[in-house]
């Protein structure tokens, strides 16, 4: 082969090696392109499920850790807001039906008394009953039954006498202030004194008001109350006096005995500022045997005694031994309005009002 042709073969060879040479790069080249292609295919394929199924584990364990222990899902419901409401109102029911029972509780326990008796009493009976305080804070309504008044002319003994054929006391002062004289007399000998001035009406107080006679005006005199009354001593040579233990001691013996009888001074010495009326040794006040024996012992006026017994109430009482008896003494408000509920014992008791605002109620063992 001529040198010349040799060339123009090795030329040829040469062109088509470069040409088969870069074929299969070319053909590589596209083929890696695919190949990675479909690998991304592949990974999005297993890659985004996974992710899925991560995203809805994670979303299932988050609603899962929401739930209180021990608590199911499904008991979890909204409440509505009137259901809360409506529970709200319930239970703020049920407090205040707690706070009042609670409040009757001790209303009741106050007024209570171990196998008792519950009575009920109208608010117009504070007006009457032996311990109602009558003054110028305190005026007296004159309330129909409170007194049974009696001419003590009519009802006297003969142990004394009395002024003039008009004088009235209520029956139980009489009964009281007759085996009173009637003891006296019978311990001292004497029958010469002279009871005056008991019960007095609205008009005749107010006359002796108008006239200068009388500090009280109608209505705040303790002589409407029918429990009242003067005492003087008569001394048979027509002149007379004012009782006065300490000036005639032959006749002390009504001062020192007064109160076994239920009696009491209404105006003692150095009370003045509480009873609004100047101090009298000579007029006497009936408010029962148990309160006249305490308060004559410790020096008590009616205002102040009253005053006291509003700290005692029935299972806390005031306690009053006379020889062998025990009195209980306890105080009950009386409602505003309505009636009054109050558990007496089954025994002897009796219910004053104190013309002021509750009942007084005092029984014995």
């Amino acid at each position: 082969m001529s040198k010349d042709k040799k060339q123009n073969t090795q030329d040829s060879l040469r062109e088509n090696n470069h040409s088969n040479s870069d074929m299969p790069r070319r053909a590589y080249s596209g083929s890696h392109a695919v190949n990675r292609r479909l690998r991304f295919d592949r990974i999005a394929v297993v890659v985004i499920p996974l992710i899925l199924i991560i995203m809805l584990i994670s979303a299932l364990c988050l609603y899962s850790c929401d739930t209180l222990p021990g608590q199911d899902e499904n008991s979890i419901t909204a409440t509505p807001v009137t259901q809360l409401e409506s529970e709200n109102s319930s239970a703020t029911e049920n407090n205040s039906s707690s706070e009042e029972s609670s409040a009757e509780s001790t209303v009741s326990s106050e007024n209570s008394i171990s196998g008792g008796e519950e009575i009920s009493i109208s608010a117009d009976e504070v007006e009457r009953g032996n311990l109602i305080v009558i003054n110028s804070e305190h005026a007296y309504t004159f309330p129909d039954d409170d007194i049974d008044l009696q001419y003590v002319y009519e009802q006297r003994n003969s142990s004394y006498s009395v002024s003039d054929m008009e004088v009235q006391l209520d029956a139980e002062t009489m009964t009281q202030l007759n085996a009173m004289m009637a003891d006296f007399e019978t311990q001292t000998g004497y029958s010469n004194l002279h009871v005056f001035s008991g019960y007095r009406t609205q008009e005749d107080q107010q006359s002796r008001y108008e006239n200068g006679t009388s500090t009280f005006p109608g209505g705040c005199s303790d002589y409407h109350s029918g429990r009242t009354f003067n005492i003087r001593i008569d001394f048979g040579d027509g002149t007379t006096d004012y009782y006065n233990a300490e000036r005639y001691p032959d006749y002390s013996w009504i001062a020192e005995h007064a109160a076994e009888y239920g009696f009491v001074v209404r105006y003692p010495a150095g009370k003045e500022s509480i009873t609004g009326e100047d101090a009298r040794s000579y007029t006497f006040r009936y408010v029962g045997i148990p309160h006249a024996i305490y308060m004559t012992q410790h020096q008590l006026c009616l205002e102040e005694y009253v005053a006291m017994l509003q700290d005692y109430t029935a299972e806390n009482p005031l306690e009053i031994i006379v020889e062998d008896t025990t009195y209980h003494v306890f105080y009950v408000p009386a409602q505003a309005t309505g009636m009054t509920e109050i558990v007496v014992p089954n025994e002897d008791y009796t219910i004053s009002g104190d013309n002021i605002g509750g009942f007084i109620v005092t029984y014995t063992e």
